[in-house]
């Protein structure tokens, strides 16, 4: 299963950058360019959007506003890219619901092991279990256990 990546952000060269590391690690990456353009690819591909990585301004719509209304409906993991480094905005982003926040600059490489960290995080409260005659597998961690206690 391929993890793919929604980075938004309204600098290329920031989107390329991100891209660039993120690729190296086999992760796919989808761009977009502003918080509008984000709506709409998260809208039709939400199911496939592992984690995004959200810059906080943009034109059009801002980070803070993707963020509320993905919030409504979705539990994906969401970083805040910004060059806001303050503490309060850092505080209202967590307050939203955002599971990390990195501010710029910062190192590719540093921002590489928290997607990956996160990933790892989150993936395990994410796993797709399924259920046949009252056994669990588990397709991500290939185990599986039964319910039955007493048999």
């Amino acid at each position: 299963m391929n993890t793919t990546i929604l980075v938004v952000d309204d600098e290329q060269r920031m989107r390329t950058l991100i891209k660039d590391f993120l690729t190296k690690k086999d992760y796919e990456v989808i761009e977009a360019k502003d918080g509008e353009e984000a709506l709409e690819i998260f809208n039709e591909k939400h199911e496939i959007i592992n984690l995004i990585l959200l810059d906080v301004m943009m034109p059009k719509l801002d980070g803070w506003s993707v963020l509320r209304q993905i919030r409504q409906t979705s539990k994906v993991p969401i970083m805040m890219l910004t060059a806001r480094g303050e503490e309060q905005d850092e505080l209202f982003g967590f307050e939203l619901g955002v599971d990390e926040y990195v501010s710029k600059p910062f190192s590719p490489k540093i921002l590489v092991a928290r997607v990956e960290a996160i990933l790892k995080r989150t993936s395990q409260t994410q796993n797709k279990v399924s259920e046949y005659g009252g056994i669990e597998i588990d397709e991500d961690r290939k185990n599986s256990k039964s319910r039955w206690k007493d048999c």
